[in-house]
């Protein structure tokens, strides 16, 4: 697969892929869902996250995963196999673009989360890459 930075005169859309450079800054979303919503939640999930990159200044792209189910983690290894693991990874542009994120928009989007489908189980983290 070819990926491709953006130009600086380019706009960011939610279609590009982003090489993880030395430097890139990823806001990672974990999420545990019940396995018999979690289609419905995926598909809600895909046009969030490109609206997200679309609305909020400094997101540059998107990239949803399924995860196998995550070993050794005592909290969820009690889930049994009733969960669907989810990983989003947001490429933001700066951390000033990040720390104005959470700031200002992550929790109205953590609270609309919560109210449409209460039974998610959220970790959030940053990740910078260094090689």
């Amino acid at each position: 697969m070819s990926m491709t930075q953006p130009s600086d005169s380019a706009p960011a859309t939610s279609n590009q892929v982003h090489t993880y450079s030395a430097g890139t800054l990823v806001y990672e979303v974990n999420l545990s869902v019940p396995r018999e919503k979690a289609e419905d939640y995926i598909d809600w999930l895909r046009g969030f996250t490109k609206e997200q990159v679309k609305r909020i200044p400094g997101f540059l792209s998107t990239m949803v995963f399924r995860q196998p189910k995550p070993y050794g983690l005592h909290w969820l290894s009690e889930e049994g196999n009733a969960k669907t693991y989810i990983t989003v990874h947001y490429v933001i542009e700066s951390q000033a673009h990040l720390e104005e994120y959470l700031k200002r928009d992550q929790p109205a989007v953590a609270a609309a989360e919560q109210d449409r489908f209460e039974f998610l189980v959220t970790s959030r983290r940053t990740l910078s890459v260094v090689c």
